[in-house]
């Protein structure tokens, strides 16, 4: 019975690797054969929610229905972003759905160091992009050493004419008050990519100006 449902989810795990941009694929069965838990990796090229419909139509296709919420995808970034002089240089970033929680990683690196980020939220479109903000800021926070009190204030999608923009919104947090500061990025594969560039596009400038201050 045992190697009968692994057999199964072998099979059904061949399915979803097909999928365009489907990297790798699990799935997990009860003991009565049904579709417990599908954990998917994928190349941030597609949305997550085109993926989790992909995945679910693939899988009737097979016989098999199953509930969109037990499908969780994590999304690798498409390519790495470039590095200007000592600005944090993005390395890739991971999405996870898990029921109604989303948790975002992002990785950038700084001067050679590589540095990770993590925050979670409620798994809605709002939710998921707050995160991705809140994971890119707590890895750049750690560029700065408690030099900057950086926090994201707000962020978004917005359409401008026929394209979709991501603005991200930061507040730093001084001896002078509060500054600030706003980046943007167009949306050209994923919202959650353009988020995390347009959070450094935010921070990049005053980055670069407080790491050029001599220190005392």
């Amino acid at each position: 019975m045992v190697h009968d449902l692994d057999a199964r989810a072998r099979d059904y795990e061949s399915v979803i690797r097909r999928i365009k941009d489907v990297i790798s694929a699990r799935i997990m069965l009860t003991s009565d054969g049904l579709v417990e838990e599908i954990h998917v990796l994928a190349s941030g090229s597609r949305g997550a929610k085109q993926l989790v419909r992909d995945v679910e139509s693939a899988l009737i296709a097979q016989g098999v229905a199953v509930d969109h919420k037990k499908i969780s995808i994590a999304q690798l970034s498409a390519e790495p972003q470039e590095s200007t002089g000592d600005r944090p240089r993005l390395l890739g970033f991971t999405v996870a759905l898990n029921s109604r929680m989303v948790e975002a990683r992002v990785r950038i690196q700084q001067r050679g160091t590589p540095i990770e980020g993590a925050a979670t939220g409620p798994g809605t479109t709002n939710g998921r992009l707050r995160a991705v903000a809140e994971a890119t800021m707590r890895a750049v926070a750690q560029c700065v050493s408690g030099q900057l009190s950086l926090y994201v204030e707000d962020c978004e999608i917005s359409r401008v004419g026929r394209r979709h923009v991501a603005t991200v919104v930061v507040m730093e947090f001084g001896v002078d008050g509060e500054r600030p500061l706003v980046g943007t990025c167009l949306v050209r594969q994923d919202e959650a990519d353009a988020i995390v560039r347009a959070t450094l596009d935010a921070v990049n400038r005053r980055l670069a100006v407080i790491q050029a201050e001599p220190t005392t």
